[in-house]
């Protein structure tokens, strides 16, 4: 079965489209870059493989918290800007023309950078060139994510732009829309390794500091029942994993490259597109591994925060929420609230600068009684540094003014006082992520409260190009969403015939429990189903067995007989569906077409947003009611009844056209359990609802319908 495609944001993939343009010459390549703790890239055995020389090191970290001497900068979508210069907004003492730069940076380097840009600019505050930067602090994902709405627009966006990671410049350039507005490379002024962040008391009774965990501990920690009970801490109780979500952190954007790396034996640099788009083992290993974890807030602060406070109420995207930037998916984002509070996590990726200026600033009494400190693993499966690209925007470098204070600024960060700012605030200079020592760089100042290497681990020479990176975060996307699912079983009297060819000669309705068991177990727990069945002899057609509830909902809800007896403290809803399943018996007339056209309206009227709403039928395909074969003599049983309000294809067609809702999209999916079964009407059917018809799916064929069903819904 073909895999379904990404869309890249922004009009496609730009992949194999070469790129116009060169970068300003101010915007000199130093080298592969440095490396730091905090903000980290993920290397793990190749070095960047790029197409043209980009930043050194791509980074890896959402929008990380920066605690530095009891100041937190969150930036979370809010605007810090400092205009830092003196007199007049438009000219210098002299009176010659101001040159105003807009920089926007990640939070966790809005600090340093507002430190500089305010000494840059008295030092530049005289008579002749006067430059006064502004400073703006921007998470990089929406920083990425405005000058995706920008476009091909002069007017609008910074003239610089400093994510914490090169990944973020990787991810524009994949755009066709971004790709234009961003240059072929950048300069590299600091990096940070990614790395596994653990409160320190947890990685030493891992064995912390010899022992280093690796993206497979990760993964094998995460879904072993009983973990910390077998390394003699019952009271810990389990192994939680947590991370921030792809889609606004490099951090764990790395996490999903090394995580698939080290289980598909896949170096990044030998990622493509097609490894996330269609490699079927690939996208198990990730759907794996969102699955396992217990939290995934948006941003990384978020989880040192919850770290810092011993719990993870109260730690939601309060910016995101004042701005409504969360949009609909925040309802399938597994975020803590007070009422459903999500455990304290026990590891998370994270950039090594951000686990240093957190334990720093718990050393300034930044913190709680509960307070823990937190150490650094590096995954020797998969290393990967977060280097920091000084952008200068395309429409900057064409303007000769604006260029050459970019330039000097550029210099500037470069210079001495850049160097002490940028180590302050825990990241490594371009020399150290180079492998090499630097007497005035990150390094000098570390100490054992910092809780992380001297030295980080050297890093390979390729990496993942930008699509890979590209379609992994997209791929995420799709398999966090969640899904309100109605799934109507059919039970007329065809369902009782054997499966044609079938070597456990199972009956059409066993085969169709069968493909119901497995679907539910690639269901997350935190998705929510419903359960119909439907044949000619019921009233209305259609009866629910099961109402629409969470999988791991406690059982007994359903008020039917066929249900749990809600008695057993450990059933839960997703019990409820099979048993109620298993119960059914085949009879009567079919009314197949009618019940996809209620079951669609019904999913329409009571759609549930922020969630993948979808109607899942199984049936055989067959709108007869013959409960046995027909004799070779006598086929008319098989043509003589249909329910008496069932439509015509075309009649059914056109009804549910008639119930779709753009603004409340339903998707149909229509399995048919017997081989000979008429697909042509029946994707003909799900057609009108953007959907899909399958022909009896063996297990491999059922997780690429899953798989399928989740990258073909709209972003």
């Amino acid at each position: 079965m073909p895999g379904a495609r990404h869309r890249s944001p922004g009009g496609g993939s730009r992949s194999g489209r070469s790129r116009g343009g060169t970068a300003p010459t101010h915007a000199r390549q130093r080298g592969p870059g440095t490396w730091i703790t905090p903000v980290a890239r993920i290397l793990p055995t190749a070095r960047r493989r790029g197409r043209r020389g980009r930043v050194g090191r791509a980074a890896v970290s959402g929008a990380a918290v920066l605690i530095l001497g009891g100041l937190t900068v969150t930036g979370i979508g809010f605007a810090a800007a400092s205009v830092l210069h003196s007199g007049s907004q438009d000219t210098c003492a002299d009176g010659t023309p101001r040159t105003n730069l807009a920089i926007t940076a990640a939070p966790s380097l809005a600090t340093p950078i507002n430190q500089l840009a305010t000494a840059f600019s008295r030092a530049h505050s005289g008579a002749g060139a006067c430059i006064s930067p502004t400073v703006t602090s921007t998470p990089s994902d929406r920083a990425l994510d405005a000058l995706t709405r920008a476009g091909g627009s002069e007017a609008t966006g910074p003239d610089v732009w400093i994510p914490e990671s090169a990944d973020w410049l990787e991810l524009g350039q994949e755009s066709n829309t971004t790709d234009q507005l961003l240059p072929n490379r950048a300069t590299t002024i600091a990096g940070s390794p990614v790395v596994i962040a653990m409160p320190r008391s947890m990685a030493q009774v891992l064995g912390w500091p010899e022992h280093h965990l690796t993206w497979a501990d990760l993964a094998s920690a995460a879904t072993t029942p009983g973990f910390w009970a077998t390394h003699g801490k019952p009271g810990w109780g389990e192994f939680h994993l947590a991370m921030a979500n792809p889609e606004n952190s490099a951090a764990a954007l790395r996490t999903v490259i090394g995580t698939v790396s080290t289980e598909r034996s896949l170096a990044p640099a030998a990622m493509a597109a097609a490894t996330f788009d269609q490699d079927r083992d690939a996208q198990a290993v990730v759907l794996r591994l969102e699955r396992s974890v217990s939290w995934l807030p948006r941003y990384d602060s978020q989880l040192f925060t919850a770290i810092r406070t011993n719990s993870t109420t109260g730690t939601t995207d309060e910016a995101a929420t004042r701005d409504g930037s969360a949009g609909a998916d925040a309802a399938a984002t597994a975020v803590s609230s007070d009422t459903n509070p999500a455990p304290v996590p026990s590891a998370f990726p994270a950039l090594e600068s951000d686990v240093i200026a957190y334990n720093r600033a718990l050393a300034n009494g930044v913190g709680g009684a509960t307070s823990v400190s937190l150490v650094a693993s590096y995954p020797t499966d998969g290393v990967f540094t977060a280097t920091v690209p000084y952008i200068v925007l395309n429409r900057t470098a064409e303007q000769s003014a604006k260029s050459a204070a970019a330039g000097a600024f550029l210099d500037y960060v470069r210079g001495d006082a850049g160097r002490r700012a940028l180590t302050a605030a825990g990241l490594r200079t371009p020399t150290e992520l180079d492998g090499q020592d630097d007497p005035r760089g990150l390094a000098a100042s570390l100490s054992a409260v910092d809780g992380v290497r001297t030295t980080p681990p050297k890093l390979a020479s390729t990496d993942a190009s930008d699509t890979a990176l590209g379609t992994a975060r997209r791929f995420f996307r799709h398999a966090h969403q969640r899904a309100a699912a109605l799934v109507a079983v059919d039970t007329s009297g065809s369902m009782n015939q054997p499966v044609s060819g079938d070597a456990g000669h199972r009956t059409r309705l066993q085969a169709a429990n069968d493909t119901l068991r497995a679907a539910l177990g690639l269901f997350a727990d935190d998705n929510q189903a419903e359960l119909w069945q439907f044949a000619g002899v019921l009233q209305d057609g259609h009866r629910v067995l099961a109402p629409m509830a969470r999988l791991d909902a406690p059982a007994g809800g359903n008020g039917d007989d066929e249900g749990g007896d809600g008695g057993d403290a450990d059933r839960t809803h997703r019990d409820d569906l099979l048993a109620s399943s298993a119960a059914l018996r085949p009879s009567g007339v079919t009314n197949l077409y009618a019940t996809i056209v209620a079951a669609v309206r019904d999913r329409t009227e009571r759609y549930v947003a922020g969630r993948r709403n979808e109607v899942i039928v199984l049936t055989d395909g067959d709108r007869t009611e013959a409960d046995q074969p027909p004799t070779d003599g006598d086929r008319t049983d098989r043509r003589r009844t249909l329910a008496a309000n069932e439509p015509t294809l075309d009649q059914a067609i056109s009804s549910i056209r008639s119930a779709i809702d753009p603004h409340r999209p339903v998707q149909l999916i229509i399995i048919a359990s017997e081989p000979t079964a008429d697909m042509t009407s029946l994707q003909r059917l799900a057609d009108a609802a953007d959907g899909h018809a399958y022909r009896a799916p063996d297990a491999a064929g059922l997780f690429g319908l899953y798989v399928d069903t989740l990258t073909q819904t709209n972003d």
